[in-house]
């Protein structure tokens, strides 16, 4: 008889528990597809693990739904549901089938009488059994979508766990602007904030606490939607309601994946919005080898100004399409001192004490997916020391100065290592102010990725500048040792603190800008072979007199106004190495005149040769240089 010290409960079967030892095993994918229910011949039924069958069976229908206890994974909750239109039985019993037809599982239950709706009492049932395995891994539900039956519960806690999921998060009241404590009501970015808010924390010095928060009056708890690593992907995006700096902005976890949810470090970056993003807080004593403003890669449609605001770069030929020194070269001596030279046009390449790097023009491969991107540089090196340096200086040391800097590179190397980022303000010919260094670090991995490194440039008023050649100069310093090659393009400085777009220049603009500083009247890769082909604007000397009088002076137009008056080289036509005069004293020249120049072999007068007669023509190239 039923009473207050009858006990209810569920187990396997023999059989049962033979399949769920080869299922542990992994010798077999246990498949439980239908739930039985029987009222008992009206007695109050004991489970007995001899079972094959129920005591009298009124109902067999497939299950409805099976999965782990939420709290025990070792406990399986098997469901049935009984539709309003059968019934007219007691159920004091369950059995569980497998696929095999095979009773696995039997439970006792207090009676329950299920009516019909003839009855004028009809109702849905929901059946449930609870039984223990020692692992549910191998235990499959096998069901027909055509007769399951959904409870609210299960409809409601799918569309939970759908919505949970998803990138786009609900709204946070306020985001953090530096790092806060993970417990209490308290006050963040200017707004007091009441318990049951929800907080973007997106500035812990340990960045694997940031994340979506609900505040408490005791520890705080991540949001339902952002509490486990399945809810917490890349791109995850989440809309900030109130706050001084942040309110209406919106921001994106940028973190890669596999993300572990408190152990992966998540950077939030600012997407879009009203406001300038937060700058990061600028406490070194709580940065980890200063690394806290480098950003992984990211593009945002927000700036200090619109995006559609072009030449926001301030770098020449960042991208690499301008090789007027030719498509490859070599810096540096295996035993020797360091050496620099200038690479791709506007970049300069150093190379340390007994130490060589080879440079050359890399087309990019199509699975970078680099934007437009055409081509990188490749600098491979060998020898002593560590690393190289690639270089550019941008004229005027005010450049970008008193504010907020960012530059984003794409960059991949063959052996992982540090690369350091630096900006330094040089202050001209004649200054008494030292170079001015800032900078951070970045980990080159060996696939392509876009590095952004945001830095605050140091004021230049008052500063004593120098008479000429102040410059801002921008450094990207390798520190590894050893033999290895990096590649490296879409290089780009901007003012403020986000990465846009790179700032993409025509050919045609690229080459102009790149003329202001070195030119050549070669249109071959190399500038000292003129021979394969045509060039162009050679200079072109015809004589005027006879042979051994002065004659009137050579000219040749560069197609841009240099920089400064450049620094001439000349050369005899087809040849790979002849060059046969260059500026001095002696032989002065100015922007576009050489003056009493003639040449016989490689031997030079300011005569023209015994023998000749007017109208004797001399050809010579020439490269013109203006670099800082």
């Amino acid at each position: 008889m039923i009473d207050a010290n009858s006990k209810f409960f569920a187990l396997l079967t023999a059989v049962g528990e033979a399949k769920q030892v080869k299922s542990d095993a992994g010798l077999l994918t246990w498949k439980l597809t239908h739930m039985a229910v029987g009222d008992a011949n009206g007695t109050d039924p004991i489970p007995d693990r001899s079972q094959k069958t129920l005591i009298n069976e009124r109902r067999r229908a497939p299950l409805n739904s099976l999965e782990p206890h939420p709290t025990n994974p070792g406990i399986l909750v098997a469901e049935q549901i009984i539709p309003a239109d059968e019934g007219g039985f007691w159920i004091r019993e369950l059995g569980l089938f497998d696929s095999d037809g095979d009773l696995v599982a039997v439970a006792n239950c207090a009676p329950s009488y299920k009516s019909l709706l003839a009855q004028g009492s009809g109702k849905t049932q929901v059946i449930r059994m609870n039984f223990v395995v020692s692992s549910s891994t191998n235990v499959v539900l096998l069901i027909d979508p055509a007769v399951v039956n959904a409870t609210r519960k299960y409809v409601d806690d799918s569309v939970a766990n759908a919505v949970n999921r998803l990138d786009f998060k609900n709204s946070a009241l306020v985001a953090t602007t530096g790092p806060v404590v993970l417990a209490g009501v308290q006050a963040i970015d200017g707004f007091a904030v009441p318990a049951g808010s929800r907080v973007l924390v997106k500035d812990q010095v340990q960045a694997k606490d940031n994340g979506l928060y609900l505040v408490s009056a005791d520890s705080w708890v991540r949001t339902v939607d952002a509490d486990t690593s399945d809810k917490v992907t890349p791109g995850l995006l989440v809309t900030v309601e109130r706050g001084t700096a942040n309110a209406d902005t919106v921001w994106q976890l940028i973190t890669d994946g596999p993300i572990v949810l408190g152990t992966t470090p998540l950077a939030f970056q600012w997407s879009a919005g009203q406001n300038v993003p937060t700058p990061p807080v600028d406490d070194r004593s709580k940065r980890s080898a200063n690394t806290e403003s480098v950003r992984a890669q990211i593009e945002s449609p927000k700036q200090a100004f619109p995006v559609h605001v072009f030449r926001k770069n301030r770098l020449i030929n960042g991208a690499f399409q301008i090789w007027q020194r030719g498509k490859s070269g070599v810096v540096g001596k295996a035993n020797g001192d360091p050496e620099s030279t200038f690479g791709p046009d506007r970049w300069m390449i150093y190379s340390p004490k007994n130490a060589t790097c080879n440079w050359s023009q890399l087309p990019l491969e199509q699975d970078a997916n680099i934007n437009e991107a055409k081509f990188a540089l490749r600098l491979s090196r060998q020898g002593e020391g560590n690393g190289w340096n690639l270089s550019q200086r941008i004229e005027n040391v005010e450049t970008l100065a008193g504010g907020k800097v960012t530059v984003s590179f794409y960059m991949k190397t063959s052996v992982p290592h540090t690369c350091a980022v630096i900006l330094r303000q040089n202050f001209g010919v004649n200054s008494t102010e030292p170079n001015v260094d800032v900078g951070t670090s970045v980990e080159l991995t060996t696939v392509y990725k876009k590095y952004v490194v945001t830095l605050d440039l140091g004021g230049v008023v008052n500063k004593n500048r120098g008479v000429a050649n102040d410059f801002l100069e921008v450094i990207l310093a390798s520190g590894g040792a050893g033999a290895y090659y990096t590649d490296v393009t879409n290089v780009q400085i901007e003012s403020g603190s986000v990465a846009t777009p790179y700032d993409y220049r025509t050919h045609q603009e690229e080459y102009r800008a790149c003329l202001r500083y070195f030119e050549k009247s070669f249109l071959q890769d190399h500038p000292l072979k003129s021979n394969n082909g045509p060039g162009t604007c050679i200079a072109t000397f015809t004589q005027s007199a006879a042979a051994q009088a002065s004659q009137s002076a050579l000219r040749m137009d560069f197609r841009e106004v240099k920089r400064v008056v450049p620094t001439l080289k000349l050369f005899s036509p087809g040849e790979s190495s002849s060059e046969i005069w260059a500026q001095s004293a002696v032989k002065p020249c100015t922007l576009t005149n050489i003056q009493s120049l003639w040449s016989t072999g490689f031997s030079l007068s300011c005569l023209p040769p015994v023998g000749s007669i007017p109208g004797y023509t001399l050809q010579i190239e020439w490269t013109a240089e203006a670099e800082l």
